[in-house]
């Protein structure tokens, strides 16, 4: 037997995304971190140092929310009370927005990728019987969940990046040339492939604090889009879909997904506490709520969300703050700090279906009308007339639109914009360099550069 010794990479945090939140629903052991220079030896230890994984998510999932909101165009900078759609600077950091110091958290996503590994190295070579019945499978399918999420992230922020699946012991691993964006990809669809064979046949609890099938899922669907496989994506976001476990909130004070813990709408998310708040509360709530106020909803914006035709029941995303004179972003400002983050929630499979139905070689129009008018509805705006009145490419800018008002704040209006080759258009009219599709991708930080001579900036040709 094999024994693997852990000593995990340090992470890149940035200044403002300080991200700890609530261990106990994890349901791990007390002790609930494996301490460098200990050894994965039982299931007791395999899953102490998965607790380090899951830690490492929540950072990256704070940063990801605040890199992608301030590259684009549904937040301004509080000072400056204009928008501003920044040019990402070479450093790591933004010119015409806020610094974002750590270059969108690359550090951090290795941090969790090596923590995998050696979870993931380990497991595998442990024996059987050292594991309760199932858990051996579903302690991996977890592992390599997380480490597909890793590079899910870095592939859509850094384009190529270096794959490395082999633990480490050492502060960082050099001479790892970078991986095409595609090779990055596959690797994701290999992990998550992994993770559904594992946990087929299991009826393990769905907890949504943790990877679940239900997560793995959600996750295939989403990257089923990005990789443009349409009927994929359709079908994995149908099985979330027929779930009859799963329902759309109503969007209403006491009754949305994004004011309980754990909803009905909720596939996999990041549990906060009063203790262990939510990690970008402080960027969105003024001073006099113990914030940082650095961020406030774009006027423009907040107009589309305020208006009852548009963003209908959205405005509940917002509230207006006198004293500044500004609409705030609510999603994430539960006075106790306890606000989720949302990885994966069911609305997003409706418009993922949506997109792939109006995309696939024989497009289903109807269908996808089918799909935006459940949105729509839950909003309370009108819904779309029946097929015909729109054309193909008139119902995917009302798709672009309808994913811009239900995922305000959630990070998902930059990525969108980029996979669908739009940002020139859409940014490029807020700022003209983003008619270059070489600042379509975030620069990896000069500190990474520095410490690593084989690793090239991104650059020509990198999208």
């Amino acid at each position: 037997m094999k024994t693997i010794h852990i000593k995990f990479l340090s992470a890149v945090i940035l200044p403002a995304v300080l991200f700890s939140c609530e261990e106990s629903l994890l349901d791990f052991p007390p002790q609930t971190q494996i301490e460098d220079g200990a050894i994965i030896i039982s299931q007791s230890s395999a899953e102490k140092a998965l607790v380090g994984a899951y830690a490492s998510i929540r950072g990256i999932s704070g940063t990801a929310i605040l890199t992608y909101e301030t590259a684009a165009d549904n937040v301004i900078l509080n000072s400056l009370r204009t928008v501003v759609v920044p040019t990402l600077r070479a450093d790591g950091g933004v010119t015409g927005g806020a610094d974002r110091t750590g270059g969108g958290g690359y550090g951090s996503y290795y941090t969790l990728i090596n923590r995998a590994n050696h979870v993931i190295t380990a497991v595998n070579e442990l024996n059987d019987g050292l594991f309760t019945s199932g858990s051996k499978g579903k302690i991996l399918a977890e592992a390599h969940t997380l480490r597909a999420f890793a590079y899910f992230d870095l592939a859509r922020t850094y384009a190529n990046v270096p794959v490395i699946l082999t633990p480490s012991t050492a502060t960082n691993q050099l001479g790892i040339r970078k991986s095409p964006k595609t090779d990055v990809l596959k690797q994701v669809e290999s992990d998550l492939d992994i993770a559904e064979s594992n946990w087929n046949g299991n009826n393990w609890n769905v907890n949504k604090g943790r990877v679940s099938l239900w997560a793995i899922y959600a996750f295939k669907a989403r990257l089923y889009l990005y990789q443009e496989r349409w009927n994929d994506a359709e079908n994995y976001a149908s099985k979330l879909l027929l779930n009859p476990e799963l329902q759309l909130t109503n969007l209403e004070a006491g009754d949305n997904w994004y004011e309980t813990r754990f909803s009905p709408e909720g596939i996999f998310e990041v549990a906060c506490s009063t203790s262990e708040g939510n990690p970008v509360r402080s960027n969105f709530t003024t001073a006099a709520e113990g914030g940082l106020g650095d961020y406030i909803a774009n006027p423009d914006f907040a107009d589309l969300l305020n208006d009852p035709d548009i963003g209908g029941k959205r405005s509940l995303y917002l509230k207006y703050e006198p004293s500044i004179a500004a609409w705030l972003v609510r999603i994430y400002n539960k006075s106790d700090r306890s606000s989720s983050v949302f990885l994966f929630r069911l609305a997003e499979q409706y418009l993922i279906r949506a997109e792939a139905r109006l995309k696939k070689a024989t497009p289903d129009i109807p269908g996808a009308i089918a799909d935006i008018n459940e949105i729509k509805n839950r909003a309370g705006v009108a819904l779309l007339d029946t097929p015909g009145a729109l054309s193909r490419d008139e119902l995917l800018l009302v798709l672009e639109d309808e994913n811009r008002y239900e995922f305000a704040f959630e990070g998902h209006r930059y990525p969108d914009i980029i996979r669908t080759g739009r940002a020139g258009e859409v940014f490029g009219a807020l700022n003209p360099i983003y008619k270059d599709p070489r600042y379509w991708v975030v620069p990896i930080p000069t500190s990474e550069l520095k410490n690593d001579p084989d690793l090239e900036q991104n650059g020509d040709g990198v999208y």
